[in-house]
């Protein structure tokens, strides 16, 4: 099997959701390298690598950062069960859209869900999937990068 990860993911999923119905789950996350407070932060709930690459998120999570302390938010999402990527936007001007300069690249920051990348092209869905159930209790983690 080329994608064993992945394959024991959904397998896992498959298996707790017959045991619950859209349970909606209250997720710690941690939001590092936020440059300051401005604006807020805004989380995009990807269903699918297609609704990624066309930027269409199925949910948009919005989280203020008065809890910002020493460039790392500590807070909660709610969301359903699920098997999603996630992508946060430091939406320093609360305009609900990211900021390129002329030359197309990002004036705000960025990050996706346990997972920093590095390149100056978009991720792989697959990089920074997540499966949100009932039993969890780690963390999503999200590194913030700024490329100007």
């Amino acid at each position: 099997m080329k994608y064993p990860l992945l394959f024991l993911i959904l397998t896992t999923f498959l298996i707790t959701s017959s045991f619950t119905n859209s349970t909606i789950n209250t997720i710690p996350i941690i939001v590092k390298n936020i440059k300051n407070a401005k604006g807020r932060l805004s989380i995009g709930v990807f269903k699918d690598a297609s609704s990624f690459e066309q930027e269409k998120p199925f949910k948009i999570i919005l989280i203020p950062k008065k809890e910002l302390v020493n460039g790392t938010l500590k807070s909660s999402i709610e969301i359903e069960s699920g098997i999603y990527g996630l992508s946060i936007l430091d939406d320093e001007n609360s305009d609900y859209k990211m900021q390129y300069n002329m030359i197309g690249m990002p004036k705000e920051g960025f990050g996706f869900s346990n997972y920093y990348h590095e390149g100056f092209t978009k991720p792989n869905f697959k990089q920074f999937l997540v499966v949100i159930n009932p039993s969890q209790k780690s963390p999503i983690t999200f590194h913030l990068r700024y490329i100007l």
